[in-house]
C-alpha cells in the first residue's frame, strides 16, 4: 500500500537537504530573476490583503477580528506562488541554508551569497510592484482605502523596536514550518494547504515579515505617512530582519537539524539509527524510485515533466 499523502519528518529533512544544495548551485542570473520574482509574488499577496481590508470598512467597524481574519486569509497566495514557481525568498532561505549548513552540505559562503542576493532582489521586486503595479495603477483609490493603507504602514513602524524583533521571530518560525511541511507534499492541493495555514496564522496574529514590509510600508509612504525612510529602517527593517533570521535560522533550521538532520541514517518509523545494511538498502531504493520518476538526485531536481502532481520537480522550491 502506498504511503499517506506526505512524508515523516526524517524524510522531509532529506528533501530540505536537496533543496539547500540546489540553491547553492544557482548561478547569478538565476538568483537575480528568482529573487526579483520572489519579492513581486509576496507583494501580490500583500496587495490582495490590503484590497480586501480597505474595502471592508463597515466590517472593520462592527467586527474588526472577522475583517482581519478574512483579509489575512488572502495573503498566503504570494507564498504559494513562491513555492510552486520555485523562486527565491530570503526568509525561507534562512531556514533552508542553515539546515544544510549544519549538515555541512553547504558552506557559510553559500549562505551569505544566498541571503544577500535574495534579500536585495526581494526588496527590488517589492518596490517595483509597489510603485508600478499598485500605487500608479490606483488599485486603491478611495479615501477610506488610502487611509487604511497608511494605517497599516504606520502600525508596522510606530511601535517598539523590541516588539518588532519578537514579531519577526514569530513570523519566520511559521514560514519555516510552512516550507518544511509543503516540501514533502505529493500533490498541489496538499502543498497549498500546508503553506496556507501557517502563513494565514502569522498574518492574522500580526507578526512581521521583512520582505512583505518592503511592500506594505513603502506603499503607505507613497500616500503619506507620519514617518520617513530613516525611521522605517531603524524601527522596522532592522529589528524585523533580525527577528526573521532568529526565527528561521534557530527555531526553524537549527532545531529541525538537531531533531532530524544530524543523522540521515534514521528509521522513519522508529526514529532509531539504521544499521549499515538496512541503510544501504533504503538508499538504493530511494535512488531507484527517483530514476523511475525521471529525477536527478545529484542536483535536487528532475530532468523532465512528471505530471502536475509530482513532488520531485518542486523539491528545491523556496
Amino acid at each position: 500500500m502506498d504511503k499517506a499523502n506526505g512524508h515523516p519528518p526524517q524524510e522531509l529533512a532529506k528533501l530540505v537537504s536537496r533543496a539547500g544544495v540546489a540553491k547553492a548551485k544557482l548561478g547569478y542570473p538565476e538568483y537575480i530573476i528568482k529573487g526579483f520574482l520572489g519579492g513581486v509574488f509576496i507583494s501580490i499577496g500583500a496587495l490582495a490583503d490590503l484590497v480586501v481590508g480597505a474595502g471592508a470598512t463597515g466590517l472593520r467597524d462592527s467586527n474588526p477580528s472577522i475583517a482581519t481574519m478574512v483579509a489575512a486569509f488572502i495573503f498566503p497566495v504570494g507564498f504559494v506562488l513562491v513555492i510552486l514557481c520555485n523562486v527565491e525568498l530570503v526568509t525561507s532561505n534562512m531556514f533552508v541554508m542553515v539546515f544544510t549548513g549544519l549538515q555541512r552540505k553547504t558552506t557559510i559562503l553559500d549562505l551569505i551569497k544566498n541571503w544577500v542576493i535574495s534579500y536585495v532582489l526581494n526588496l527590488g521586486g517589492c518596490l517595483f510592484f509597489a510603485a508600478f503595479l499598485a500605487y500608479w495603477t490606483d488599485t486603491i483609490s478611495t479615501d477610506s482605502g488610502i487611509q487604511y493603507v497608511i494605517s497599516q504602514a504606520e502600525s508596522r513602524v510606530n511601535i517598539g523596536w523590541g516588539t518588532n524583533l519578537l514579531r519577526g521571530i514569530g513570523c519566520n518560525w511559521l514560514v519555516a514550518l510552512a516550507f518544511f511541511l509543503s516540501i514533502g507534499s505529493k500533490d498541489y492541493v496538499s502543498k497549498i494547504y500546508s503553506i496556507w495555514i501557517p502563513i494565514w496564522v502569522f498574518v492574522l496574529v500580526g507578526y512581521q515579515h521583512s520582505i512583505a514590509n518592503f511592500f506594505l510600508v513603502p506603499i503607505g509612504m507613497f500616500y503619506g505617512t507620519n514617518f520617513g525612510t530613516g525611521k522605517f529602517i531603524y524601527q522596522s527593517v532592522i529589528p524585523v530582519t533580525l527577528g526573521n533570521i532568529i526565527g528561521g535560522s534557530f527555531f526553524g533550521g537549527a532545531l529541525f537539524w538537531y531533531l532530524y538532520g544530524r543523522n540521515e541514517g534514521i528509521d522513519t518509523n522508529t526514529g532509531q539509527p539504521l544499521n549499515a545494511q538496512e541503510q544501504d538498502k533504503n538508499t538504493k531504493k530511494m535512488e531507484k524510485d527517483r530514476r523511475v520518476a525521471g529525477g536527478d538526485p545529484e542536483r535536487g531536481h528532475t530532468n523532465g515533466f512528471q505530471g502536475p502532481y509530482s513532488r520531485d520537480n518542486m523539491v528545491d522550491a523556496v
